[in-house]
C-alpha cells in the first residue's frame, strides 16, 4: 500500500503534467458521456412503455385478415369469456386516422369516459392541429360526412411517450371515425386472475380463433425489449468502433509523452525509485485522470438527459413522425454503469501502464547520461 506522502508526490505530478493528461481525460469523458446517455434515454423509455402495458390486461387479442388487423364482434367476446380461467373481456376501439392537410397519423384510442363529442388529444397532434386553427373544435373526414368533436383537453406531458400522437375519443365517436360498425372491436382486452394459466389462456383463444393474435403481459415486454436492446447494440458497436480508435490515439499519444519522460523516469529510478514504485505512480496518476473523467461523463449525461431532456438524441429512439417531447423518467442502471467502468477504465489504465513499465525495465544509463 503507497504511503500518504507517496500519494501526494504522484498527485502533484499529476497537476505539473496536466496538459499531457488533458487529451485522454477530455475524450474519454465525451466517449463515456454519449454512451451514458444513450443508455439512459434507452431505460428511460424501456420502463415507461413497460408500466404502460403492465398496466393493461393480461391478454390482448387482435384478428388479422389477408396479414392485415382486422375487426372483432360481440360474438369474439362471449366465446373467450366462456373460457375457464377467464374473468373479464373488454372490447376496445384503437385504429389511425389519416390527418392528409399535414400528412401525418392519429392514433384513435376509445375512452368511455368521455362524452360523444368532445376528445382529449396529446401534445404532438395539439402541435399538428393548431397549425391549422383546429384550436377548439376538429372536423374528422371519412368516407360519408363530417365528424366535428369539441377539444376537451390535452394530455399532460408527462404522459407524452404514450399520448403524444393520441386522440381519445368516446367509443361510438371512435367508430364513426375510423369507420367500423356499432358492435365492432379493435382489441379485446382478456383480464385472467392467475397469472400461471394466462399461457395456457392464450393458446386456448388461438387454438379457438386461429387467424387472431393473442399476446401476453410477458411476451409484449420482451418485444419491448428486444426493440431497445437491437437500438441499444447499434449504439455499442459503435461505443467499440469510438474505443477502439481513442485506444490507438491514446497509445500514440503515450508513447510519444513517455519518450520525452524518459529521463525523469531514469531520474527516479537512480533516487531509489524500484520499477513497482514508478508502475504505483503511474497507475495514481492514470487512475485519478480515467475515473474522474468516467464520473464526469456519467454526470453530464445524466443532466443531458435527465434535465434537458436529451435534445436531437431522443429522437433516434422516439422515430415518431410527430414531434415528441417526451419528459425521460430518471432510470439508473447500476449494473451497466459498472460495465462502462470495466470496459472503458480498465483498459485506459492498461494501455498506459504497460509503457512506462517497458520504459521502467529498460536500460537506465543512456537515458541519465543525455
Amino acid at each position: 500500500m503507497p504511503s500518504k506522502n507517496f500519494i501526494e508526490y504522484a498527485i502533484l505530478l499529476l497537476f505539473k503534467d496536466r496538459n499531457d493528461h488533458l487529451f485522454s481525460f477530455l475524450i474519454f469523458s465525451f466517449i463515456v458521456f454519449i454512451l451514458s446517455s444513450v443508455l439512459f434515454i434507452s431505460d428511460s423509455l424501456q420502463y415507461d412503455l413497460i408500466q404502460s402495458i403492465k398496466s393493461h390486461p393480461q391478454i390482448v387479442v387482435e384478428n388479422t385478415r389477408a396479414g392485415r388487423a382486422y375487426e372483432m364482434h360481440d360474438g369474439y367476446v362471449y366465446d373467450i369469456t366462456q373460457i375457464t380461467g377467464v374473468s373479464n373481456v373488454e372490447g376496445v376501439v384503437d385504429g389511425y386516422y389519416y390527418f392528409a392537410q399535414k400528412r401525418v397519423w392519429f392514433h384513435v384510442i376509445g375512452d368511455a369516459h368521455l362524452a360523444k363529442d368532445e376528445m382529449v388529444i396529446g401534445q404532438g397532434v395539439q402541435k399538428e392541429m393548431a397549425e391549422l386553427y383546429y384550436k377548439d373544435v376538429f372536423h374528422f373526414l371519412n368516407e360519408e360526412r363530417m365528424i366535428a368533436v369539441k377539444i376537451d383537453k390535452i394530455a399532460p406531458k408527462g404522459t407524452n411517450i404514450i399520448s403524444n400522437d393520441a386522440i381519445y375519443l368516446n367509443p361510438n365517436t371512435a367508430r364513426a371515425v375510423l369507420g367500423m360498425e356499432m358492435d365492432e372491436y379493435s382489441k379485446l382486452y382478456v383480464t385472467v386472475p392467475n397469472p400461471n394459466e394466462v399461457s395456457e389462456i392464450a393458446l386456448k383463444i388461438v387454438e379457438l380463433y386461429p387467424s387472431v393474435k393473442a399476446t401476453s403481459q410477458a411476451d409484449a415486454i420482451g418485444a419491448v425489449r428486444h426493440l431497445y436492446y437491437y437500438k441499444g447494440g447499434i449504439f455499442m458497436i459503435l461505443y467499440v468502433i469510438a474505443m477502439v480508435s481513442f485506444f490507438i490515439l491514446l497509445k500514440n499519444q503515450v508513447g510519444l509523452v513517455y519518450g520525452e519522460k524518459k529521463k525523469e523516469i531514469a531520474i527516479l529510478r537512480s533516487l531509489g525509485f524500484c520499477i513497482k514504485d514508478i508502475i504505483a505512480l503511474k497507475f495514481i496518476q492514470n487512475a485519478v485522470v480515467s475515473i474522474s473523467a468516467y464520473l464526469l461523463g456519467v454526470a453530464l449525461a445524466y443532466v443531458y438527459v435527465f434535465v434537458f431532456n436529451a435534445p436531437y438524441l431522443r429522437n433516434i429512439f422516439l422515430g415518431s413522425e410527430l414531434e415528441n417531447s417526451v419528459l425521460l423518467t430518471p432510470v439508473v442502471d447500476l449494473n451497466l454503469l459498472f460495465l462502462i467502468f470495466l470496459f472503458g477504465v480498465i483498459p485506459f489504465l492498461a494501455f498506459v501502464i504497460l509503457p512506462a513499465w517497458k520504459i521502467a525495465i529498460s536500460d537506465m544509463s543512456e537515458a541519465v547520461k543525455s
